[in-house]
């Protein structure tokens, strides 16, 4: 009885020291991937975070210069009060008339800086994209004038 008991001492003792390695092991192997994932994930956002900044480098929102002219506005409230008017040219039954192609209409648009936009614009013959000159008048009202149309060819 005495030789049972030892022989399941020691067993126990075994089965102890073998699941503390195990578990020890898989801890350092979980903490090494999570550190190694969590690498991955800061080099993926530093990436994500320098594209958009590069992106932002032509936009009238980061261009200091560019809100400095536009001094006597809010650009934040001014650049939805100015897309809103040049889409508002999309309810023409022939499509946008800034466009020089019939029956194409602006569906985005970007500020460049604070006298250009860029916008891309689609229709029945294909998609583009175009730049125009926009002017703010003391009237507060916004008058555009096309610097340059693209049309992409159609496959």
């Amino acid at each position: 009885m005495k030789k049972l008991i030892l022989y399941g001492f020691i067993f126990s003792v075994l089965v102890n020291i073998f699941q503390l390695m195990y578990s020890s092991k898989k801890f350092n192997f979980e903490n090494e991937r999570f550190e190694s994932y969590k690498t991955k994930v800061k080099d993926s956002i530093s990436k994500i975070v320098a594209d958009k900044e590069e992106g932002d480098y032509f936009s009238l929102a980061h261009n200091d210069k560019a809100i400095d002219y536009l001094e006597d506005y809010d650009v934040n409230k001014l650049m939805p009060q100015i897309k809103e008017q040049l889409l508002e040219f999309n309810n023409n039954p022939k499509g946008n008339p800034l466009i020089s192609y019939e029956g194409m209409s602006i569906n985005k648009v970007r500020f460049l800086n604070h006298r250009w936009i860029i916008a891309d614009f689609t229709g029945p013959t294909g998609w583009g994209e175009v730049i125009f000159k926009y002017f703010i008048e003391k009237d507060g009202k916004v008058t555009f004038e096309v610097a340059e149309t693209l049309l992409y060819p159609q496959n």
